[in-house]
């Protein structure tokens, strides 16, 4: 069973919308995960959009420093999820890990040379105590999400695009995991329409506590799960801080 963390602050970096005058929006997704173990902070950088000004804007309005970043974490090899990669590795003075979901999904080399370690995590994979990837979760796309199991809560699941599906990711993160319980789940969904409305109710049977659709999450979508979870919907956007 995936050890539990003592608590998790997610900030949203980049999104397609912004719920800040100070903030710009995108077509991309960036969080940045803060994870408190019991005697540790891991800081984590999930995505990092496509627009290098967008993304370096953000984080000097949120005084997000990248030298705090202590690893990275690619959700699957689309521009507006890893573009700014190369200028972040730049700005770390220090070599990084950069979890991604297959193999020869960047020239390593070309990595190495900016301070990026590449980890493949094809099968489930242990970040950091409390923290872990799916692995690659199928569906022809490679790509993994990012799995938090906080202390008295459950499981945070963070999704990049969903492009195998937010039901199939939450079902392999519980399997991985071994933990059943899902507090909440954030990120790109990658539906529209009534694609949503099954989701939706899939979420609300499971119980989830936390739900805060983003990026690709068409805005019918939106509105369909923010029906049917009321409360536990958050609207997402650029600054949105949640801490669990």
């Amino acid at each position: 069973m995936l050890d539990e963390v003592e608590s998790v602050k997610i900030i949203t970096i980049v999104d397609n919308n912004t719920l800040s005058g100070e903030l710009q929006s995108t077509w991309g997704l960036s969080f940045f995960v803060s994870v408190t173990g019991k005697d540790k902070l891991f800081n984590i950088l999930m995505d990092t959009s496509g627009s290098v000004p967008v993304f370096f804007h953000n984080i000097d309005k949120l005084a997000i420093k990248p030298q705090n970043i202590d690893a990275i974490f690619i959700s699957h090899r689309h521009g507006d999820h890893c573009g700014a990669l190369p200028q972040v590795l730049q700005t770390i003075p220090k070599p990084v890990m950069v979890y991604v979901p297959s193999f020869r999904f960047f020239d390593t080399d070309y990595l190495q040379k900016l301070g990026g370690i590449e980890v493949v995590t094809d099968r489930a994979t242990m970040l950091f105590p409390g923290v872990m990837s799916t692995g690659d979760v199928g569906g022809g796309l490679s790509e993994h999400s990012l799995i938090v199991n906080v202390k008295d809560k459950g499981l945070i699941i963070i999704t990049g695009c969903s492009h195998p599906g937010v039901v199939n990711i939450i079902k392999k993160s519980c399997e991985v995991s071994e933990v059943s319980r899902v507090y909440g789940v954030m990120g790109g969904f990658h539906i529209s329409g009534s694609e949503a409305k099954p989701v939706a109710k899939y979420l609300r049977e499971i119980g989830v506590e936390m739900v805060s659709p983003a990026h690709c999450t068409g805005a019918d979508a939106k509105e369909i799960i923010k029906q049917t979870l009321g409360k536990k919907y958050i609207a997402n956007g650029s600054g949105l801080v949640i801490t669990i």
